[in-house]
């Protein structure tokens, strides 16, 4: 939880450091989508629901279902690829109208394969969320 924390701070002061028009939305829908799969990286599958859209919304058993779904995923990449080494940001593309942004992320597995992915991110009420 401690790193969750800290991880979402340093995205807070990415944003913080930067002038205020010099803020680009996908960069910050970007590391937000970085820091999300950095923690199914680190079990934390809790915080990584958490970061879904209305994920806090959900009954009780259905949360721990998705948690349980996220668990089953990082065990699948256990098995495959001796899991998960590293999640890499590399580009965004922003939805200005709809407040959306595509984020794109390299995954790096311990058995030296990458797979790039595409993370739908929207924002609401100035927090990013998996989509």
């Amino acid at each position: 939880m401690i790193r969750t924390i800290c991880t979402l701070l340093s995205c807070l002061a990415l944003a913080a450091a930067c002038k205020k028009e010099d803020i680009r939305p996908e960069e910050i829908a970007l590391q937000a989508a970085k820091a999300y799969y950095e923690q199914l990286l680190h079990g934390e599958y809790e915080a990584y629901v958490d970061g879904t859209l209305k994920g806090d919304s959900v009954s009780p058993a259905y949360r721990q279902q998705l948690v349980l779904n996220m668990q089953m995923y990082v065990e699948r990449q256990n098995a495959e690829h001796k899991g998960i080494s590293r999640v890499q940001a590399l580009r965004a593309v922003y939805d200005s109208s709809a407040h959306t942004s595509d984020a794109f992320l390299a995954i790096e597995f311990a058995d030296s394969t990458k797979e790039e992915i595409v993370v739908p991110m929207v924002e609401r009420e100035g927090v990013w969320y998996l989509r």
